[in-house]
C-alpha cells in the first residue's frame, strides 16, 4: 500500500494520485520495472457499499480486496468516515468506497456520518447497497418476511441518487436451506428495480466471483486509477488511529467507545520500527478513570491490542504511546468534529 501520497479530489468526493514519480540522482543508477499492460477492454470505475450499520460492509470490502484493509466489529456504526479500497485485477479497477452505515442522526457526529454515507453514493458508477439476510427457519416464515422500515429508509435515500443500485444480501451462512432465500430476494425486488441481487457471505466467500461479474458491467472502459500496489486513498497514521479505535471497542465494547475520538499527534518511520503517539478524546472527565482502568490496566490493553493490529498492518513493528484527553462534547459540536479530523478529505489528507 503507498500511503501519503498527494491527491486530486474527483467530482464524487474521491482521490486521485496526482504525485508525481521521484526524480533519480544524477549519475545513479535506477532500475525501473516495466510498465504495465493495459488492454483497450479495461474498465474502472467508483463503486459505493452503502446500508444499515452492521450489515457487512467492510468485511465485504476486506474480502473483496484480500486483506484487512477496513476495521470490522461485530457492533453497529463503528465507521465513521468514507474510505477508499482500490480493488485491482487484470481486468478491471473498482474504487470500493467504503461508507458508514445510514441511520437516524441523533446528533452532529451521527449527521456527519450519515451525510459521509450519501456522499460516497453520489456521482459513483455503481451503488452496492448491502442488506442482512434474514434468521428465518422456516418456508412459511420466509414468505412472510418483508424489509423493515430502516432498510426502506437506506433504499429511499439511495434511489434519489438516480445510480444503479445492486443489491448485495450479505450473511447467507444463516440460513439452514437455499430454499428459503427465494422468497426473501422476492420481498426485496418487489421494491426496487435493482441491477441485479446477489447473495454472499463474506466470511465463506460465497458470491464474491458472482459479484465481481456483476460489477464489472457497470465499470466504463478506462485506464486505471489507481497504481495497482495501492490499496487505500488514506495515510497510514488515519489507519493507525482507526486500529486504535477499534482496540477501544475490542476492550470496552459498551457506551463509552462511541464517546471517544482517537487522534495520531505523531507517526514517525524509523529504520527499525514506527514510534506512534496517540490522543484518546473523550467527552466528560467522568470518562478518563474508565478509559484508563485500575493501575492503568484498561488503556494498557487498548494499547497492546493496537500496536499488535497496526504491526500486522504494516508488516513493521511499532512502539505506541497512548494518552488521554477530555474534549467536552465533541460529538454533538461540528466544529469540534472538523477539528478531530471529521471532515471531508482534501488533498489526500486523513
Amino acid at each position: 500500500m503507498e500511503p501519503g501520497v498527494e491527491h486530486e479530489k474527483s467530482a464524487n468526493g474521491a482521490s486521485r494520485d496526482t504525485s508525481a514519480p521521484p526524480t533519480p540522482v544524477d549519475g545513479a543508477d535506477v532500475e525501473t520495472a516495466p510498465p504495465a499492460v493495459i488492454g483497450p477492454d479495461f474498465r474502472a470505475g467508483f463503486v459505493a457499499l452503502c446500508g444499515r450499520p452492521n450489515v457487512g460492509k467492510s468485511t465485504l470490502l476486506n474480502a473483496l480486496l484480500g486483506t484487512d484493509l477496513a476495521v470490522a466489529s461485530k457492533l453497529p456504526q463503528t465507521t465513521r468516515e468514507r474510505m477508499l479500497g482500490v480493488w485491482t485485477t487484470d481486468s478491471f479497477q473498482a474504487v470500493l468506497v467504503d461508507t458508514p452505515g445510514i441511520h437516524r442522526a441523533r446528533s452532529a457526529l451521527n449527521s456527519y456520518m450519515v451525510d459521509e454515507a450519501l456522499r460516497g453514493a453520489r456521482d459513483v458508477d455503481l451503488i452496492l447497497m448491502l442488506a442482512e439476510i434474514p434468521i428465518v427457519t422456516d418456508e412459511e416464515t420466509a414468505s412472510k418476511w418483508k424489509p423493515g422500515p430502516g432498510a426502506l429508509a437506506v433504499l429511499d435515500a439511495l434511489s434519489k441518487t438516480g445510480r444503479p443500485i445492486g443489491l448485495v444480501l450479505t450473511k447467507l451462512d444463516r440460513l439452514p436451506s437455499a430454499d428459503l432465500l427465494l422468497p426473501i430476494i422476492h420481498a426485496w425486488v418487489e421494491r426496487a428495480p435493482f441491477a441485479f441481487v446477489v447473495p454472499t457471505s463474506a466470511r465463506e466467500r460465497v458470491g464474491l466471483e458472482r459479484l465481481s461479474s456483476e460489477l464489472l458491467k457497470f465499470l466504463p472502459q478506462s485506464p486505471p486509477l489507481y497504481d495497482d500496489d495501492q490499496l487505500s486513498d488514506r495515510a497510514m497514521r488515519w489507519h493507525a488511529g482507526e486500529r486504535v479505535r477499534a482496540a477501544i471497542f475490542a476492550t470496552l465494547s459498551q457506551e463509552l467507545p462511541y464517546s471517544c475520538a482517537v487522534t495520531i499527534e505523531s507517526f514517525k518511520e524509523r529504520p527499525d520500527k514506527d514510534v506512534i503517539k496517540a490522543a484518546i478524546h473523550v467527552e466528560r472527565e467522568s470518562q478518563k478513570p474508565i478509559l484508563i482502568g485500575r493501575k492503568g490496566k484498561t488503556v494498557k490493553t487498548i494499547s497492546t491490542r493496537a500496536r499488535a493490529d497496526i504491526a500486522r498492518f504494516t508488516g513493521r513493528p511499532c512502539d505506541l504511546f497512548v494518552t488521554i484527553k477530555v474534549t467536552r462534547n465533541w460529538t454533538k459540536k461540528p466544529e469540534l468534529l472538523e477539528k478531530l479530523g471529521y471532515h471531508e478529505p482534501v488533498g489526500g489528507e486523513s
